[in-house]
């Protein structure tokens, strides 16, 4: 069985993850987000808690993909289900981007590689969770490296982590961002921002 990368460069920066992140969250302006790194995010909701880091967004604009590092897990012992096609990301622009397509994903891969490559050198611990097992979160995966999936399902026993890829019309523009997940009672709304006091190369 092959195992996709990207899961691998985040797994191992999971395990890397430490209470230092924990101790320092501060509460941010929208109801059960909290900050948690310079560039990373965590909400926790009645179904889901989900940690995103766009460190390597912030450091790239102008790229005409968004990666987004992300780790969603469940708060209760029922598993929940997290659709590919109920995931988006609404731009400064206000356009809601879904999530690409494994289609467009494997046709574009060979100009993506190389940002890809930086991306896993630069991802930071998305979160800690030593007594839950990780699966990947592998709506998207890398051309030959296993099936790409039309949902996963999450509890508080499990851990999905891996790479939100979107194809953004206008490419990575300074500005506000939010996550979409629609889950079946639950619409999860993440702000971000891109491009704030960023100096070339700053994560």
């Amino acid at each position: 069985m092959r195992v996709n990368p990207i899961l691998t460069v985040l797994g191992s920066a999971l395990v890397l993850a430490t209470t230092l992140a924990c101790s320092t969250a501060t509460p941010t302006e929208t109801a059960g987000v909290e900050r948690i790194g310079r560039t990373m995010l965590r909400y926790r909701g009645p179904e889901l808690e989900v940690t995103l880091s766009y460190g390597f967004a912030n450091a790239n604009l102008g790229e005409e993909w968004l990666f987004v590092d992300t780790a969603i897990t469940g708060n209760v012992r029922e598993s929940v289900e997290v659709k590919r096609d109920r995931i988006a990301v609404r731009t400064p622009s206000g356009d809601i981007v879904p999530l690409a397509s494994q289609r467009e994903f494997g046709e574009a891969y060979g100009k993506l590689a190389a940002a890809l490559a930086r991306a896993d050198v630069a991802a930071q611990p998305i979160g800690n969770y030593p007594e839950r097992r990780v699966t990947g979160l592998d709506f998207l995966v890398v051309p030959g490296t296993g099936v790409s999936l039309e949902s996963v399902w999450v509890n508080d026993r499990n851990v999905a982590i891996g790479r939100l890829f979107f194809d953004l019309p206008m490419g990575i523009q300074a500005g506000s961002y939010e996550l979409r997940i629609d889950l079946e009672e639950t619409k999860i709304r993440i702000p971000f921002r891109l491009g704030e006091g960023q100096g070339p190369g700053e994560m």
